[in-house]
């Protein structure tokens, strides 16, 4: 048996396997080992890491949880017998209960990840460390803490150099927020359309006009876009003479030197910026559902007590409140699960829930921003380096509480279409039916051909009894909705 085959089958028998967005940097490279995170490096990232985690400003920002815990796992099975293929070292880190994207974060999240970044250079730079780039994916969230975890990232500081990662920031934190803050766009179509970020000359063409005096544009943003601009040049002139000039050393040009002051001053700039930037509190449909929701006190009651049963009923570790508006229901599912993933696609409302568990400190709320008539995909290189929502974990009990009536009559997507998504997530499931007699299907139904004949109840506990079993079952509203728990068969 050849040396590859013996380690394609001890990757096998250890549950070992390269995660598909871990290649860019060419230092590491991160594996799942069952329900354990473990990370390949070069003999230099190891060295790095061993010197930074030793620093005072290092343990400082891993004992406040701002870095992902992390500890030296050279000489465990894996590394030992080859697993991790040639890396001579390797890391093991804390598991992120569940990865979310840029493109989900509300603008509070993203703003809170820029900021952390920021701390992270401004108290690593003084100590002789800087980070080598700026990449908004090196931050996750557990709970409503984010938390950096890049760990190789970490390099020594070279006095002179710039801050390498400046452009990158720009275009995957700042440029963001600033779109959502000074023109009310949001960001997450973009950063999903966009992985690497908003490219400077779009973000001026889109800032430069209505909110070029605001602060930061001009600085961070026409600045940036004309020395992008300048450079592209630069580089077209350079390469034709070269072409012309085939053999000829190009000429060395003096480098600007960049104090350590002066990188700090452009860090604290960002910092002073982004500190002050708000989003717009503009009203949308769910964003006040806490006040301006459709029920009686009675009735929510009723729909609370039931909730609460059956979410303690079961060994449910992992729970998704899917359309879970600003999180009332997902409160109620916390004290009996590990993680309450809790998703909608209305912005202000999943920043209203971030805010108040940031708040709380709870940790075991994730909220995230997703269009559930069209949720994150696979995308990325070959389609793998960022996972779909359905591929990043899969919940032992779904909350579904008054949304098929968006699912079925605003997004047009056919009754039977969302119950196989719903049975494919797996899990138990709590579902509420809205009629279209309710008075919420009736306005979505409002200058819309009537082509929902089989929206009914009859057809829908059909459909789901294919897949489930109906355990419990309560009318809500008067009869004009109706909340269910279903196991699966």
């Amino acid at each position: 048996m050849t040396a590859s085959a013996v380690r394609e089958r001890l990757l096998a028998s250890l549950e070992i396997s390269p995660d598909a967005g871990s290649f860019r940097d060419r230092s590491n490279r991160v594996f799942r080992a069952g329900d354990r995170i473990l990370r390949g490096v070069s003999k230099p990232a190891y060295e790095n890491w061993k010197s930074a985690s030793e620093a005072p400003f290092f343990k400082a920002l891993a004992g406040e949880r701002k870095l992902i815990a992390t500890t030296d796992a050279s000489g465990e099975e894996a590394a030992r017998a080859g697993a991790l293929g040639e890396w001579p070292f390797a890391l093991a880190h804390q598991t992120v209960p569940f990865i979310s994207y840029p493109y989900e974060w509300s603008f509070s999240m993203l703003k809170d990840a820029a900021l952390l970044h920021l701390e992270i250079l401004e108290k690593a730079i003084p100590a002789g460390w800087i980070l080598k780039d700026s990449s908004a994916y090196n931050v996750q969230f557990i709970g409503a803490a984010p938390v950096f975890i890049d760990i190789p990232s970490f390099e020594p500081y070279r006095a002179g150099e710039p801050w390498g990662g400046y452009r990158q920031f720009c275009m995957m934190f700042l440029y963001p927020l600033m779109l959502k803050a000074y023109l009310g766009v949001d960001f997450g179509p973009i950063l999903r359309a966009y992985i690497d970020g908003v490219d400077p000359l779009v973000a001026d063409r889109l800032l430069s006009r209505s909110a070029r005096w605001k602060k930061g544009v001009f600085s961070h943003v026409t600045l940036h876009a004309k020395m992008q601009s300048r450079a592209s040049a630069s580089e077209l002139d350079e390469a034709k003479r070269l072409t012309e000039d085939a053999g000829d050393a190009p000429e060395k040009k003096n480098k600007i030197r960049h104090s350590e002051a002066m990188v700090l001053g452009l860090i604290q700039g960002l910092r002073g910026t982004i500190a002050k930037m708000t989003s717009p509190d503009e009203r949308t449909v769910w964003g006040d559902y806490d006040a301006d929701h459709s029920y009686s006190d009675a009735s929510l009651q009723k729909k609370k007590v039931f909730i609460e049963k059956h979410a303690r009923s079961g060994a449910y570790r992992k729970v998704w409140d899917i359309g879970c508006n600003t999180g009332v229901f997902s409160r109620l599912c916390a004290p009996f699960a590990d993680q309450v993933i809790s998703i909608d696609g209305d912005a202000k409302a999943i920043d209203r829930l971030y805010q108040r568990e940031k708040r709380d400190g709870a940790g075991k709320i994730l909220p995230m921003i997703v269009d559930l008539g069209n949720v994150s995909p696979n995308q990325g290189w070959r389609g793998a380096e960022r996972k779909s929502l359905e591929k990043r974990g899969r919940p032992d009990l779904v909350l579904c509480l008054a949304l098929i009536h968006h699912i079925v009559i605003a997004a047009n997507i056919p009754m039977s279409e969302f119950i196989n998504w719903l049975d494919d997530l797996g899990g138990d499931l709590i579902i509420e039916f809205v009629t279209a007699e309710d008075a919420m299907a009736q306005m979505l139904l409002r200058n819309k051909v009537d082509q929902y004949q089989d929206y009914t109840i009859a057809e829908f506990e059909r459909l789901v009894s294919a897949r489930y079993e109906i355990a419990d079952s309560e009318e809500l509203k008067g009869g004009h909705r109706k909340i269910y728990f279903l196991r699966r068969r």
